[in-house]
């Protein structure tokens, strides 16, 4: 794999004049001080070390060995919930990388034998025993799937379940499976041949492993002829959008559910019949959103005033997986969507991103998006994303004040 180095994103790392853009959403687009912070590590630390700035800064002094490694530096380093927010709102500014400055940061911590944290260890040994993040036996992957799904053998379209709707959520993965079905779409699923899809790992620094889950994936894509996959995990999509072309260019289409839906209803193929009656606001997951658009890589040159030669294809964040989930749930009879301050390219994080190693964050990180949602005046967070559903189901089992959660496509089954 040749994959970037810390080195490669000196320029990142030298460029950063400390603006603090990467903790806010931008001034045009705040409505007030209240939810104004985008970076949930500095919102919670309220220190400049605990933000992208701060780590860019530190990865530069640990590249230039001004700065050594220590247990305590390691925790600093894997808190960050690697939401991307902070990249987003620094290339409102200028184009810099700071999100792949700070993974590749944390991809030289394991290299230097240094990270990850012990439980993302485990994650590198589940995977390798039993090709899932959660030790599930491997042939249980697809016990869920019952004798009355339509499945179609000649088909190039695959539907990918990942492992947390497989094991700890597969009513979603009936769900998914209710819709396509009722769409009359044709499609497979890939039994024993899916493996997780390494974004856990890439996300602490775990390439190798990471890679390895990759080049397994992408072998059974090609020798299953896979032209369009389509997945209703978030964590799935942004890997193999932001991941996977890393590793290889994909020559399959990658869809979430929700787009397959929209496009669905616009074809007139799927239409909602049973009115809800419910208020909602919905949550953008951040790999379903601003970290969902394509990978493209780039070698160069960067000139003068970071002018980028040949020309390079920046991630924005503004091209995300926004449209189809909000025309979904204003389509369905009876329901009605608000939205909250901090949504699509600037939407705050679950918290999904550090469970493991720092459950209490993880907590408070949902706990301050559910007070968002709840502010809307919404009776119920919507979500795309199993991981989300993870992070919000702790938070509200927590003893906050409850608030309903459901994966969108569980209103689309309700509403057929």
């Amino acid at each position: 794999m040749d994959m970037d180095k810390l080195e490669d994103y000196r320029y990142t790392m030298e460029s950063c004049n400390h603006c603090g853009q990467c903790r806010f959403i931008l001034g045009h687009k705040m409505r007030g001080w209240e939810y104004a912070e985008v970076c949930p590590i500095y919102q919670r630390y309220q220190f400049d070390a605990y933000s992208g700035q701060g780590l860019i800064n530190i990865a530069q002094e640990l590249l230039e060995g001004t700065l050594r490694y220590d247990k305590e530096l390691m925790k600093h380093l894997y808190t960050c919930t690697t939401c991307g927010a902070c990249d987003v709102n620094c290339k409102s500014v200028r184009d810099m990388e700071v999100l792949d400055t700070i993974l590749a940061l944390r991809a030289k911590c394991v290299e230097d034998r240094q990270g990850p944290m012990p439980e993302h260890k485990g994650y590198a040994r589940l995977v390798e025993n039993t090709h899932n993040i959660n030790g599930q036996p491997h042939d249980q992957r697809f016990a869920w799937l019952s004798d009355h799904v339509s499945l179609s053998q000649d088909t190039k379209i695959a539907y990918f379940e990942g492992c947390t709707a497989s094991y700890l959520y597969p009513d979603t993965a009936r769900n998914v499976i209710k819709i396509l079905n009722a769409g009359g779409m044709r499609f497979t699923v890939l039994d024993s041949d899916e493996h997780c899809c390494g974004a856990p790992l890439w996300r602490t620094g775990q390439i190798e492993t990471a890679g390895k889950l990759a080049e397994h994936n992408l072998d059974v894509f090609k020798n299953r002829g896979v032209k369009t996959l389509i997945t209703g995990c978030a964590e799935c999509y942004g890997a193999f959008r932001g991941f996977y072309p890393r590793i290889a260019k994909p020559d399959f289409e990658i869809l979430h559910i929700t787009e397959v839906i929209h496009t669905m209803m616009k074809d007139c193929r799927l239409s909602f019949k049973n009115n809800l009656n419910l208020k909602v606001t919905y949550h953008d997951p951040c790999l379903l959103g601003r970290l969902s658009e394509l990978y493209v890589p780039w070698n160069g040159q960067i000139k003068a005033f970071g002018i980028h030669d040949p020309p390079k294809q920046w991630r924005r964040g503004t091209h995300g997986v926004y449209h189809a989930p909000r025309e979904i749930l204003k389509a369905i009879p009876g329901i009605e969507l608000v939205e909250m301050i901090r949504n699509e390219e600037n939407a705050f994080c679950c918290g999904g991103g550090v469970p493991a190693a720092f459950p209490d964050f993880a907590l408070w990180t949902a706990k301050e998006r559910l007070s968002e949602a709840r502010f809307t005046g919404a009776e119920a967070v919507i979500f795309s994303c199993p991981f989300c559903r993870s992070s919000f189901e702790t938070a509200i089992d927590s003893g906050i004040e409850p608030i309903q959660y459901h994966d969108i496509t569980e209103l689309v089954v309700q509403a057929l």
